[in-house]
């Protein structure tokens, strides 16, 4: 190491610098940060342009630049600041983006918490069906908007996160009923059936000023294919054997209801 003008084997560098060797070795290969400098053993010395160079590295890393766009931009110094300036509009809308991404996750993860504090029936089919439903709500919105009248899908979706949040809840409730059901072998055509799939709809409709309206406008859908696209843009919180009998317990009620219209 010369004291006129400090230079340091890779080990060293990296000591000082708090970069691992594995790292420096690795900017090396790629062109990022090249020493120039060698010692009479033939190793390369870094000095303080490469600890600048290497500054500057860490700078763009920090605000979300990859290692191949700050070889890019710092590769000619005197277009360095020009190509910056010009990239950073950009770069400010990717770490937005990427903080609302990360907003959006800490809101699930405490959302999950809170569930499995209250005692809820947290299955992997329900966590995936929320995180899901939480991560994916405005391609949700859209598909609706393209199935349904776009002031029912803005009701659906009106919900301030804390109503939507109770609403989750209540939605866990009538699963660990449904669940309690058919465990003790309920029958579809049962009252308590009926009770629990009644529950469920009010849960899902209250937010809905005109529910006939809502009824009339599925009547007109072709069903089929909106049931098979649904599942690739609604989260569903049920496994396939209560979904089997939630079908078995809404043909009964229809079947009740064709009965009493007769007598």
């Amino acid at each position: 190491m010369s004291m006129g003008n400090p230079t340091y084997t890779i080990s060293e560098f990296g000591r000082k610098t708090g970069i691992t060797v594995r790292t420096l070795r690795f900017y090396e290969e790629i062109g990022l940060l090249i020493p120039t400098e060698q010692n009479q053993t033939g190793h390369r010395l870094y000095g303080l342009v490469e600890l600048a160079k290497l500054q500057q590295i860490q700078s763009l890393k920090f605000i979300g630049y990859s290692l191949q766009e700050i070889k890019e931009l710092l590769g000619k110094d005197e277009d360095a600041l020009a190509k910056l300036e010009n990239s950073l509009p950009m770069q400010h809308q990717l770490l937005t983006e990427k903080r609302n991404e990360l907003n959006q996750a800490i809101e699930a993860v405490e959302h999950v918490q809170t569930l499995i504090k209250e005692g809820k029936p947290v299955t992997w089919t329900v966590l995936s069906a929320l995180l899901y439903q939480m991560e994916h709500e405005q391609e949700q919105k859209e598909w609706m908007k393209e199935n349904m009248p776009r002031e029912l899908v803005e009701q659906f979706f009106n919900l301030p996160k804390e109503q939507q949040k109770a609403v989750d809840m209540e939605m866990l409730d009538v699963l660990a009923t449904i669940k309690e059901l058919m465990k003790n072998g309920v029958a579809p055509n049962s009252n308590e059936a009926f009770q629990v799939v009644i529950r469920m709809t009010d849960i899902m409709t209250r937010n809905i000023e005109d529910k006939e309206a809502l009824l009339e406008q599925f009547e007109k859908f072709e069903v089929e294919f909106v049931m098979s696209e649904a599942e690739f843009q609604v989260p569903n919180f049920f496994t396939k054997e209560e979904e089997v009998w939630l079908d078995e317990v809404g043909k009964a009620m229809e079947e009740q209801f064709k009965q009493s219209k007769f007598e």
